[in-house]
């Protein structure tokens, strides 16, 4: 497994558990059962709890992603923040419920657990359109040249005893400017690598692709 292969695959179960814990919170306002609030407090600690590990194995896929393009890079920093904000938002909310499990939850911690899902979801939303419309996380071969081309971040100043985090921009071929600036992370991870890209025809871009079909 590739380290930015880790954050797909934790991601889940904060998701279920935090809105799971918010819907029996939702019932057990309408119907009180002490076993009902225990329950959904318990869900918002696990989600909160797997969130903080799905949010570090966020922050490695954020830095070794392979390729991307430039407009999936920017979705990437906002997933970034509307994780984040939901992640401690949910933690005030699950910290409040988990002092008060006997009890059903107050309008303050259900307005703030619906406040919270609705940044989730949106975070989730995001992350969704940087893997299937920019590309993030797949194997560089399958890709399209213009997003395994282009502009790449890497750590040339290690070498030279500064550990700033640069910027490089390769120079595409003359037949490629049309296509979209792209963005990796880390251009080693596919520019050492034993095979070579495959050359296919460029992804499908559905804000270009349907604007130029009108």
């Amino acid at each position: 497994m590739h380290p930015w292969e880790l954050h797909p695959a934790l991601m889940h179960f904060p998701i279920a558990f935090l809105l799971g814990g918010l819907l029996i919170d939702l019932v057990a306002r309408i119907r009180p059962r002490d076993s009902l609030t225990r329950v959904a407090s318990g869900l918002l600690i696990a989600g909160v709890v797997s969130g903080v590990v799905a949010a570090a194995a966020g922050a490695i896929s954020y830095f070794t992603v392979p390729a991307h393009t430039e407009a999936a890079h920017e979705q990437m920093d906002a997933h970034f923040v509307l994780a984040s904000a939901a992640l401690v938002l949910f933690a005030l909310v699950a910290l409040a419920r988990w002092r008060q499990r006997t009890q059903p939850a107050s309008a303050v911690a259900l307005s703030g657990g619906v406040m919270a899902s609705a940044l989730l979801i949106g975070a989730a939303f995001l992350g969704g359109k940087t893997v299937y419309q920019g590309g993030a996380g797949i194997d560089p071969e399958i890709l399209a040249p213009a997003i395994v081309q282009g502009h790449h971040h890497h750590d040339d100043g290690a070498e030279d005893g500064d550990g700033d985090h640069n910027h490089a921009h390769a120079e595409a071929p003359a037949a490629e400017v049309a296509q979209p600036r792209v963005h990796a992370h880390d251009q080693h991870a596919y520019a050492s690598g034993q095979r070579a890209p495959r050359v296919q025809a460029p992804l499908f871009d559905p804000d270009v692709d349907r604007a130029g079909s009108r």
